[in-house]
């Protein structure tokens, strides 16, 4: 299995930083405090899975590599 594939869309996005609570260093805020990925592999699929789980509004996806 690679790495994870993980987005954040920048349109959807609020800032609420709920991800980056729940995943620290995977996740970090930008100028316009709004959620961006910095380092997927700094967590286990399972904090990004909860980060995912956590965004009020659905921004974020993450996909494993078969």
């Amino acid at each position: 299995m690679g790495n994870p594939r993980v987005e954040v869309d920048q349109d959807m996005c609020v800032g609420s930083a709920n991800c980056v609570e729940v995943a620290k260093g995977a996740f970090k805020l930008n100028d316009e405090d709004k959620a961006e990925v910095d380092d997927p592999t700094a967590v286990s699929i399972e904090d990004l899975r909860e980060a995912e789980e956590q965004c009020p509004v659905a921004a974020i996806l993450v996909e494993e590599d078969e």
